[in-house]
């Protein structure tokens, strides 16, 4: 299955490096939401590819309704074909395809993720996870940083939209944390999590929906790090991508108690 998605991570990223993309044509405006052209073209080229490999799919992707491959799929896949539109559409060279593979019959949670991967556009990075034998980064085994304090940490942050209050406190309040960065993908600042290059990420407001995070997550879980909600508490199951989520993604039991004292406080 790993290999599967490897392939369609590469056939994405053939399209987007090649003179066929539009960076500025607009698919559709929707309720708020911009879907480009290149999202759509991505996600068929996905689609196709899950339909030609012959195994049974429930489809659950953004662009459009979730539907089945077959009469009777065994597999659920939850596809972000470009996580990083803004950064493709405005030229910014960091974007990600994000793949999750589960079982048909278990809940939509990160720990539930039978196959993962998540895709650097412009790299051509790998980052992948097969349930309990690790996570991998091109191929070599990847754990989470031995970080255990906020202000020696390197911590990812969401700013969009999200929860301006608790973000003051985060950047502000002492101790401050050591270096923040944000990408503009969270599927590559979360992996970012699972191969040591952060520490933490967190993404506090309930905006992020699951087919940007679903895949990296669960590579954070078996590279060893810790994935909860703003309260420390396991997510909630996933039931579309409609639904906002909060996200604190840390390396050590240390770090995650520090990252949650600090949105207490």
């Amino acid at each position: 299955m790993l290999e599967l998605l490897e392939q369609l991570f590469r056939q994405v990223r053939a399209f987007i490096l090649s003179d066929q993309l539009d960076r500025k044509q607009v698919y559709s405006r929707v309720a708020g939401h911009t879907t480009m052209l290149f999202d759509r073209e991505a996600e068929d080229i996905i689609i196709n590819g899950l339909i030609e490999s012959g195994h049974g799919f429930e489809v659950i992707t953004e662009e459009r309704p979730s539907f089945t491959t077959s009469p009777e799929p065994c597999y659920r896949v939850v596809v972000d074909p470009v996580d990083g539109s803004t950064n493709v559409k405005r030229g910014i060279m960091t974007a990600a395809v994000s793949l999750a593979v589960l079982p048909i019959d278990v809940p939509i949670l990160p720990e539930n993720v039978r196959w993962a991967l998540v895709g650097d556009l412009f790299t051509g990075t790998v980052y992948q996870a097969e349930h309990g034998n690790g996570a991998f980064r091109n191929g070599q085994r990847c754990h989470v940083s031995d970080a255990k304090t906020w202000q020696n940490s390197l911590v990812g942050m969401n700013f969009d939209g999200r929860e301006l209050n608790i973000l003051r406190k985060l950047l502000t309040s002492r101790p401050a944390p050591g270096m923040v960065r944000r990408t503009g993908s969270a599927a590559m600042d979360t992996v970012y999590v699972a191969s040591g290059a952060y520490d933490a990420y967190v993404d506090i407001g309930n905006v992020v929906s699951a087919e940007s995070f679903l895949a990296s997550a669960s590579i954070v879980l078996e590279a060893g790090g810790i994935v909860t909600d703003e309260n420390g508490h396991p997510l909630q199951p996933i039931h579309n991508l409609s639904e906002g989520y909060s996200l604190v993604i840390a390396s050590t039991k240390e770090l995650h108690e520090a990252v949650l004292k600090k949105i207490r406080e």
